[in-house]
């Protein structure tokens, strides 16, 4: 007994190997490139294809789980002669297909061939004399469907590569009362896959029958480990458009030049007409073809897209009581039993109906018998030839390609920026060339280990664009370190070193590498890691920053304690216009320098500059200690022992508010909610800082530009404003940013409970700040107000995304006013 998940012994008896010592080829996986080389080989074809056409019976019959009739099936197999057998006029194949060979229960649990046996020998003893010229080649059943192949004797040698699949697609989803059974091989040089199918039967279940064929397609898989399988117009190594060698990977029905699907597909008509019996009777079917789901389905593309058909002239197949050819009046009757077949591209019109029809008089079942007789072009290739054109085909399109590549040329390929400062855009320029035929589109694309296209600290302009053949455009590289970018450059955690990517699409990628000495400094350093710098931070390793944080810490970061103690001594008893006048440039780039190299301000380079001026009063020095960096009005503020915010603003004694008058454009009447006396707050307009032009800074400097001033004392007042600005996260930090707003329109008592849960090291240095502040509006150095427009925007800091309102900003303004009075001056 014949195992039906194996090829024939019979065909092994009668197959030879086909063995191909073509040189595997490159693949083309593009799918626009694969559409080219197949037009450009199937024009070249008839240079290394012989092309034959044989003959190929096909038949399908849904046998209802009856037994084989006991009359001949040579009516159905319209092939059998009458006489004497000639063997070129039966056909090279002869694909059979039977549906419901087997309804019995048992036949889901226990798989035996009992039915198929008795089904293979009907059919063979039907085939007469010719049988001895027919060899089965191979088998397949699944429960109740089961497909058998026969080739004619003298085409057995040009047959091979012969397997079987089989998919269940019934209930469930997988059992094997709907499914399909299938068998492919190669016919001289191509590959044809033969499916038999029995889909969902119910009239209205058109989706499920659209489903379970798309399941099959995907599901049919045929083993690739054993042998090649070319495409006919291709080196049998390889097929146009898969990923790897033919013989490496799994196939699907689809990777054939032709496929014949037959079977029960159950498409029945599209609505009911009622009652047909007078139509069919005048034999007026063809009219109601136009209803056929299986056609809607094609024309909808829904299902068997891109299969033919025969023309139906034959009565609908289903559905006729049993024994005679009469249709069931209770069933609608339906064109279910069908042969279709689909070419692969550059295989078009490769296969062609020469009769479709049904047979009336089989009345065994419930259908009737379809057969169809099909002529297919078979190609045996030249493989030496062939191997040639091809690598001519890959060669033209190689040609052609290099021409369409766009070509860049750079004048450099490293930007190099030099030292780098904080707070100083440097620019640099690259020229980009397109140096080829063809225009050409470039873009900056990430690198795999980054996500974004440059490093957070770099600009480019512009990034992407398009050139003519022979135009040219400059690249701009900006690099610039605020505070939010500085963070891990001031701790050398990062280096201004890196690679770009500039692409050309459709081309190469060129890598351009962008560096810079980037010179680390007190601005842009984190809060944390300025009071713990007992150094110069310029001259400092990433091993020194990290054995660093691990010291001792100063209360307030030395750096600020510098520019508070110069401001101390010499910027308090000049009158009113501290605060007001950016200073100058250069001087503040001095003074930077002078803070990351850790020495000390040079009182008589600053205060002469740019012209002599005379020298300020002697004025004691803060004390400076390791743990106490604050004045001596605050010297007993206890790190470990820190007070409330209240407690730690009331030992700040300072009276700034005897100052001066407010102008009564600054004042508005509010009701504090904390006392019952109206209190004055001042509210200047907004403030726009340029802090090194050298220009004064807004607020009637016209009616005030009597006052004494200097640029050194300005450029150092400037530089304490910046070291605020700069830090990555605020002295007063972000997510405290709205508490405080909503706080400065309501009382200084508010103003406190929005700093509760300020950090300690935070509040010490903001108790510092305010203390130094406090003494300069009562020594007259500058007003309340100006001190609140000033530093507001210092020490509030809104959110990236958030646009401050005129209104947040006069808020802001009240909030550094509160913070400055005393605990008498509610």
């Amino acid at each position: 007994m014949e195992h039906p998940d194996t090829v024939s012994t019979e065909a092994a008896t009668y197959t030879a190997t086909v063995d191909s010592a073509e040189t595997k080829s490159s693949r083309v996986s593009n799918p626009t490139k694969e559409a080219w080389i197949l037009d450009s080989l199937k024009k070249r074809r008839e240079e290394f294809l012989s092309k034959q056409q044989i003959q190929a019976f096909v038949g399908t019959w849904n046998v209802n789980g009856k037994p084989p009739p006991k009359e001949s099936l040579r009516s159905w197999l319209g092939f059998v002669p009458d006489g004497v057998v000639e063997l070129e006029k039966l056909p090279e194949l002869v694909v059979l297909g039977f549906q419901e060979l087997d309804v019995r229960a048992e036949a889901f649990v226990y798989n035996n061939s009992i039915k198929d046996m008795e089904w293979t020998e009907a059919v063979e003893s039907s085939m007469g004399p010719a049988r001895s010229s027919l060899i089965k080649m191979a088998t397949k059943q699944l429960i109740g469907m089961f497909i058998m192949v026969y080739v004619r004797a003298d085409m057995v040698a040009h047959v091979g590569n012969i397997q079987t699949s089989s998919v269940g697609c019934g209930i469930m989803g997988v059992m094997g009362n709907k499914g399909a059974v299938a068998v492919r091989m190669t016919i001289r040089d191509t590959p044809v896959c033969f499916v038999c199918s029995h889909l969902a039967h119910e009239a209205t279940q058109v989706d499920r029958r659209n489903a379970q064929f798309h399941d099959l397609c995907k599901r049919l898989i045929f083993s690739g480990n054993n042998t090649a399988y070319p495409d006919p117009l291709t080196p049998s190594g390889k097929i146009i458009g898969s990923g790897s060698a033919d013989g490496e990977r799994a196939h699907t029905v689809f990777d054939h030049s032709y496929i014949v699907w037959l079977g029960d597909l159950n498409y029945r008509l599209a609505i009911d007409t009622g009652d047909m019996s007078e139509i069919l009777a005048r034999g007026e079917h063809r009219s109601l073809l136009g209803l056929d789901q299986l056609q809607i389905v094609r024309m909808n593309k829904q299902a068997f897209d891109g299969f033919e058909e025969g023309k139906i002239e034959f009565a609908p197949t289903y559905k006729y009581v049993v024994g005679t050819s009469d249709y069931d009046s209770k069933r609608r009757p339906a064109w279910c039993d069908r042969v279709l077949w689909w070419t692969r591209p550059g295989c078009e019109d490769g296969i062609s109906c020469q009769e479709y029809t049904a047979v009336g008089e089989i009345c065994t079942s419930d259908h009737k018998p379809v057969r169809s007789q099909l002529l297919v072009d078979v190609w045996q290739a030249d493989a030496e030839r062939r191997h040639s054109v091809y690598l001519e085909v890959l060669r033209e399109l190689d040609r052609y390609e290099n021409e369409c590549i766009p070509t860049a040329r750079l004048n450099e390929t490293t930007v190099d920026f030099g030292q780098v400062f904080f707070g100083r855009m440097v620019r640099r320029r690259l020229q980009l060339d397109n140096v080829g035929q063809v225009p050409l589109e470039f873009s900056f694309i990430p690198t795999p280990n980054r996500q974004s296209v440059t490093p957070a600290w770099l600009k480019i302009s512009p990034s992407s664009g398009m050139l003519l053949p022979g135009q040219h455009a400059g690249l701009e590289f900006t690099v610039m370190v605020d505070e939010r970018t500085s963070e891990l450059l001031n701790t050398r955690v990062e280096e201004m070193d890196d690679i770009l990517v500039l692409h050309l699409k459709r081309g190469r990628d060129y890598f351009i590498q962008v560096q810079g000495a980037y010179q680390v400094s007190v601005f842009g350093m984190s809060l944390d890691v300025l009071v713990h710098c007992k150094s110069a931070v310029r001259s400092m390793t990433r091993a020194d920053f990290e054995r660093c944080l691990e010291s001792g810490q100063f209360s307030v970061p030395k750096c600020m304690w510098t520019l508070i103690d110069f401001l101390s001594q010499y910027g308090l008893d000049r009158g009113l216009s501290l605060f007001d006048y950016a200073g100058d440039r250069m001087l503040g780039r001095r003074v930077r320098e002078w803070l990351d190299l850790d020495e000390p301000l040079d009182p008589a380079a600053i205060l002469q500059w740019p012209e002599e001026t005379p020298e300020p009063a002697d004025i004691s020095r803060m004390s400076l200690t390791d743990q106490t960096l604050v004045p001596s009005m605050v010297s007993d503020f206890d790190m470990q022992h820190a007070p409330s915010t209240a407690e730690a603003l009331e030992r700040l004694s300072l009276s700034p508010w005897a100052a001066r008058t407010p102008r009564p454009d600054e004042a508005v009447q509010r009701q504090d909610s904390d006392s019952d006396v109206d209190e004055q707050i001042y509210r200047p307009a907004s403030l726009t800082m340029d802090m090194w032009t050298g220009n004064p800074l807004p607020e009637s400097i016209a009616a005030r530009s009597t006052l004494p001033h200097d640029a050194g004392v300005d450029t150092v007042a400037s530089c304490l404003i910046e070291l605020l600005r700069s830090l990555p996260e605020p002295l007063i930090p972000e997510p405290l940013f709205a508490a405080c707003i909503e706080a400065g329109g309501i009382s200084r008592a508010a103003a406190l409970e929005a700093l509760e849960v300020l950090a300690p090291g935070n509040l010490n240095v903001l108790v510092y700040l305010l203390a130094f502040l406090r003494e300069v509006v009562e020594r007259g150095a500058a007003s309340a107000a100006r001190i609140a427009r000033v530093f507001s925007r210092a020490l509030l800091r809104p959110p990236a995304d958030h646009t401050l309102t005129d209104n947040e900003s006069a808020n802001a303004q009240s909030f550094i006013m509160f913070l400055l009075r005393s605990h008498g001056q509610i």
